[in-house]
């Protein structure tokens, strides 16, 4: 770890590249360097948001919310009243361009932008390779977009109008779980099976937004988990524990009006969905994702009575086979 002042303002390029290099790999995100990172570069922007190393400052708070996953950050809202005081400000200057990088260099297939924020930070204060067309770059109102974006991205749900980063893990995400489904497992694929069991029920028991995300990966296991494989009564009651519980709190559930559900027959093709559901600035990238090119509307993919009935379906199947193993074993 490099020891740089967080709250002081870097004076030479190599200073802004330490600095640079702690917003990308300072890690723990309740640590207290984090904290410190996270203060001084929302302070910088907050005290000059059109000053020269605006941009710069706005791309850092961004690169330090790439670390939160998805989630929101711990004790936020200091963070996000400053960002959107700064970006009220930005948003008030005068522009004549008809867009800006904040939007236009936004993959929204893949959900993220395309280039490494950190980098375009040291661009911007002559650390790095000049900026292409540095007028829209430095412009207050792309300032403010990325402002708006760390904002959204530190507490998804404040803003509705800037693109969301996925969740760098989704990338591992479910992943592993296909190689459970495919019959080549990594590790011990009853571990696999009792612990996205326990995700399910403790989100069942606490009532998380995360269930009917948890629901889909439990569905995705179920072929295997009915199979000649699972020989353990014990890990099959695992899963039946969880279903249950995810039933019946889904039941509470009204009926939908929704038009189309997912269809969970090939989970190669909705498994970045359904990775996406488990966090809360994954369900929000989801959504812009839709809003740019279309697809399932992310309320069909939170809907609890639609997976409250997967759960019923799935239960059946489970029920099913731990009463043929027992009978096997009697």
């Amino acid at each position: 770890m490099t020891d740089i002042d967080p709250l002081g303002v870097p004076d030479s390029p190599d200073a802004w590249r330490a600095l640079a290099a702690d917003w990308a790999n300072t890690s723990g995100t309740r640590s207290q360097r984090y904290a410190d990172l996270m203060q001084g570069t929302v302070a910088h922007l907050g005290a000059a948001p059109q000053g020269p190393h605006a941009l710069a400052w706005a791309l850092g708070v961004l690169t330090l919310t790439a670390h939160l996953e998805g989630m929101a950050l711990p004790d936020a809202a200091p963070v996000v009243e400053a960002l959107g005081t700064a970006a009220e400000r930005l948003d008030g200057e005068p522009c004549d361009h008809a867009d800006h990088p904040y939007l236009t260099d936004f993959d929204a297939e893949g959900l993220n932008w395309r280039f490494r924020p950190e980098e375009m930070a040291l661009r911007a204060v002559g650390a790095g390779s000049p900026l292409e067309d540095p007028g829209r770059w430095r412009c207050p109102r792309n300032v403010a977009g990325f402002a708006r974006a760390a904002a959204e991205a530190a507490s998804p749900g404040t803003f509705d109008d800037v693109p969301v980063r996925a969740p760098a893990s989704i990338r591992r995400g479910l992943e592993y779980l296909s190689d459970v489904i495919y019959d080549h497992p990594h590790g011990d694929p009853y571990e696999t099976l009792v612990d996205e069991a326990h995700a399910l029920l403790r989100a069942a028991r606490e009532d998380t937004p995360e269930l009917p995300g948890l629901v889909v990966a439990n569905c995705a296991l179920l072929p295997y988990a009915v199979s000649e494989r699972v020989e353990s009564t014990e890990v099959l009651d695992e899963i039946i524990n969880a279903l249950e519980a995810a039933a019946g709190r889904c039941d509470e559930t009204p009926a939908c009006d929704h038009a189309a559900h997912p269809d969970l027959d090939d989970f190669e093709r909705y498994r970045r969905d359904a990775e996406l559901m488990l966090t809360p600035g994954g369900r929000r990238a989801y959504r812009w994702r839709h809003r740019s090119l279309g697809g399932l509307p992310l309320e069909a993919w939170t809907c609890r009575h639609h997976f409250g009935i997967e759960a019923e379906i799935a239960l059946d199947e489970v029920r099913e086979a731990r009463a043929e193993l027992t009978a096997e074993e009697g």
